[in-house]
């Protein structure tokens, strides 16, 4: 992982480690006629040591304890991921929870292989969101088939996805900028719903998926969240708990 620099082999337990220690909380909201439900959440709880262990684990954080030790500027992450997480807590406290977990048991072996993604990405070799872009074209083609269009902010993902003006995706994708992600993608499930009530649009309604994270949702764009909640929409965000059988 030549950005976070780590080994490569250490990806999946440094992300167990990011929510373990609450620095990258799991949830699902379902929302239907615009009230939300949290049905599944963990990591919400931050463990500084554990925290300071996932800091340690990663080259990109090592001006934080080399030459010194920096205290200061060490509890001012933990503080600001504490905010983040309190603002979840207190909306799962308003609207409540049905179950505190979704599991979702699949066998992986009975899957078809992707045709959403190409393999001549822009991704790193052994990249982490090339190995979940992957797996999320599989779950995505077992429900939609090709009946589906991606929005994409502007990321590491999108950048290597559609580099030289020709892109790496097989099916409908839509990049936008920064912290929008719910917006556009509320926006174009609207649009083919009211097209689809006023007969102007003769096919099934496509499923509309937004690929986000750091610089879209998840953080600085939390609010385009809050602001679909307002606006009564119906999706669902979701960060499912997957069991292989």
């Amino acid at each position: 992982m030549r950005g976070w620099r780590h080994e490569a082999s250490d990806a999946l337990k440094i992300s167990k480690m990011a929510t373990d220690c609450g620095y990258w909380p799991l949830y699902t909201i379902r929302v239907e006629d615009g009230m939300p439900v949290f049905t599944y959440f963990r990591g919400l709880d931050v463990d500084k040591e554990k925290f300071v262990e996932y800091l340690q684990s990663m080259g990109r954080f090592r001006h934080l304890f080399k030459p010194q030790f920096m205290e200061k500027q060490i509890d001012e992450i933990i503080y600001l991921t504490q905010q983040r997480n309190d603002k979840l807590k207190g909306l799962i406290d308003k609207f409540g929870s049905e179950k505190p977990i979704d599991f979702y048991r699949i066998n992986r072996k009975a899957l078809e292989p992707q045709t959403h993604l190409q393999p001549g990405h822009g991704l790193c070799p052994g990249c982490g969101a090339g190995m979940v872009l992957n797996q999320l074209a599989t779950a995505a083609q077992a429900v939609a088939g090709t009946n589906i269009i991606y929005v994409n902010n502007t990321s590491c993902s999108e950048v290597s996805t559609s580099k030289d003006n020709v892109t790496s995706w097989n099916v409908p994708w839509v990049h936008h900028l920064f912290e929008s992600g719910a917006t556009v993608a509320d926006a174009i499930s609207t649009t083919k719903k009211i097209l689809k009530t006023k007969n102007l649009y003769d096919r099934e309604i496509p499923w509309v998926i937004h690929i986000g994270g750091d610089g879209s949702t998840y953080d600085i764009g939390f609010q385009f969240l809050k602001a679909a909640l307002i606006r009564t929409s119906s999706f669902v965000e979701m960060n499912e708990y997957l069991e292989q059988r």
